[in-house]
């Protein structure tokens, strides 16, 4: 697995985390980190691309 394809699953995972979240606090964080996770897999992707 590509650490790109890595982090992409982990943020799957911090998404459904975020559904099983009881409170909104914990939501938000766990979408905060889903979002850093892909933000940094298109970067990497990017990079791997020449983009």
């Amino acid at each position: 697995m590509d650490f790109d394809d890595y982090l992409r699953y982990q943020a799957a995972n911090y998404r459904q985390l975020a559904e099983m979240a009881e409170s909104e606090t914990d939501k938000e964080e766990y979408l905060d980190l889903a979002a850093t996770c892909e933000e940094v897999a298109n970067e990497i992707e990017d990079r791997l691309t020449g983009g």
